[in-house]
């Protein structure tokens, strides 16, 4: 799984390249963020390498749901795990369609020295409309910190909107927002854990 932190760092590079140069703004943060036509991260390669990570690991998985004040756990099989952690693997993160159906908006924040990199559909055609990658500089390589998605999709006169949630090595959350006809949305919260450390 190496490899794709190496691939990270190659996007970063080639970002801060292609980007303007830093100014002086309060919170460090590089203005004028660039967007680029290649080098995205590869987000489903991530995405299924922690997939096959959990599937190594000789742990209970725990899945809780809050609905409103209420929340239930359980221990779930791997075959649960899999139906709940595919709803991250979206078909236009395939290679191709990312980089052709969505934009990049990169840069790094000097003062807490983390980059992110924002990925915005450029149709709103699409469910996945938004991507977010915050990674931190290590020690080698650059760490992922989280993945971020949401989704817009509509079921008959039901809008649904789906946060999602990834935090490598520990947990991911699926936060499902359900309205009809503009009325106040249901919400469901999942969360999926393997290591509740944080």
């Amino acid at each position: 799984m190496k490899y794709l932190f190496f691939i990270l760092a190659a996007a970063i590079l080639a970002a801060c390249q292609s980007g303007p140069s830093p100014d002086n703004s309060p919170n460090g943060a590089s203005a004028g963020e660039t967007e680029s036509a290649k080098a995205y991260f590869p987000v489903l390669d991530f995405l299924k390498g922690e997939i096959s990570m959990v599937d190594s690991l000789p742990v209970g998985i725990l899945k809780y749901v809050t609905i409103g004040e209420k929340t239930d756990s359980q221990y779930i099989k791997p075959e649960a795990f899999h139906e709940l952690a595919n709803e991250f693997l979206a078909p236009e993160l395939q290679r191709a369609r990312f980089e052709n159906e969505f934009t990049e908006t990169s840069f790094y924040d000097k003062s807490v020295h983390s980059s992110t990199f924002l990925y915005t559909a450029k149709s709103d055609d699409l469910p996945l409309r938004r991507v977010d990658i915050l990674s931190e500089s290590g020690g080698a390589y650059d760490k992922i910190k989280s993945v971020y998605m949401e989704k817009l999709m509509a079921r008959g006169d039901t809008a649904i909107t789906r946060k999602m949630y990834w935090k490598p090595q520990r947990h991911f959350q699926i936060n499902t927002l359900s309205s009809v006809g503009g009325a106040a949305p249901d919400v469901v919260l999942i969360k999926v854990a393997w290591d509740n450390r944080d």
